[in-house]
């Protein structure tokens, strides 16, 4: 009897301690919550209704959602560093849940995303700061300069690897770090970037994508590149950001676009392909040559200590020869 206590403890203490581990590792997995309305969860093959607010679901890579009509849920990824919240009649895809980066696609419907940043190394805030200095100083060099490295930074952008990317049927969009609102639908991707910063491309020609910042608006359209990024009110911002749907950007007006093959022609002609070990020595270039205009104004600047020395001692010596006559 006393030996069956002891067994019948142990397994006790053995059960409840795999249910601490296994809810452990349920928190930290990829989730799903539902706030209201319904939502289709699709896994291999097989379809699950989830209807009950509240409810919360494990995700796995290659799950798909569709919500149903006055749907809201969120989405947890990689440890609640990365949200996504849907609403009403969005088809979304967990294309890749990898430490390093997530990938995902929304076909239609909106989505609000909140992507958090990778942390800055000192070497990196360093850096940056020593870039924003001698970018301080290109207005004494000549617009021009200035006007050729922020091309090259802008090339310079479609190499870096994004850790969260987002497809639709129209766009490709690259984010490291921000908080957007995308909504799809048809042949058409509208973006409003609230932080940060996005890229937005387009499936035809990915190797060109465009910058989008904080409060600017763009969109990508079957046939055509992504349009010129556009700033919008706090009035029309908020506006998006709470609407529920993908018809939210419908009172937006959007800057202009060049078809793809305008975009091809003018990329072929102009050669410009990115090459980004070329266009980092270009960049590399420009900066130690700011470097050496700032030796020549440092000798410029001794030389004219120098010269005012000189006068100062001339003017004195005529002083004093002045005072003997």
């Amino acid at each position: 009897m006393i030996i069956f206590k002891k067994v019948y403890k142990t397994l006790a203490l053995l059960f409840l301690g795999l249910f601490y581990l296994g809810t452990t590792v349920i928190a930290v997995q990829d989730s799903l919550e539902l706030h209201s309305g319904t939502v289709k969860l699709i896994r291999d093959g097989k379809s699950q209704i989830i209807n009950n607010a509240g409810e919360t679901f494990a995700l796995q890579a290659n799950d798909r959602l569709q919500t149903g009509k006055k749907t809201k849920i969120t989405l947890y990824l990689k440890n609640r560093d990365n949200t996504v919240k849907l609403f009403s009649n969005s088809f979304f895809k967990l294309d890749d849940l990898a430490a390093e980066e997530n990938s995902v696609a929304l076909l239609t419907g909106k989505g609000n995303f909140n992507v958090k940043p990778l942390p800055k190394t000192s070497n990196t805030e360093n850096a940056e700061a020593e870039n924003s200095k001698k970018g301080k100083k290109l207005n004494k060099f000549g617009v021009k300069l200035g006007a050729k490295l922020a091309k090259l930074k802008k090339s310079k952008l479609r190499g870096k690897k994004k850790r969260f990317n987002i497809r639709t049927v129209s766009a490709i969009l690259g984010v490291r770090g921000t908080e957007f609102v995308v909504a799809t639908g048809g042949d058409t991707t509208n973006l409003l970037a609230l932080s940060g910063e996005v890229t937005l491309a387009s499936p035809e020609i990915p190797d060109y994508e465009i910058p989008v910042l904080a409060n600017e608006v763009s969109n990508v359209r079957e046939g055509s590149g992504p349009s010129i990024p556009v700033a919008v009110s706090p009035e029309e911002r908020d506006k998006i950001a709470k609407a529920d749907g993908k018809d939210s950007f419908q009172e937006v007006q959007f800057g202009e676009s060049e078809s793809i093959s305008s975009i091809r022609s003018r990329m072929k002609s102009d050669d410009e392909t990115p090459n980004y070990e070329e266009e980092e020595n270009k960049e590399g270039d420009l900066l130690e040559q700011m470097d050496r205009l700032d030796e020549l104004e440092n000798i410029l600047d001794n030389a004219e200590n120098a010269i005012d020395a000189a006068k100062s001692r001339l003017f004195i010596l005529s002083m004093t020869f002045t005072n003997r006559d």
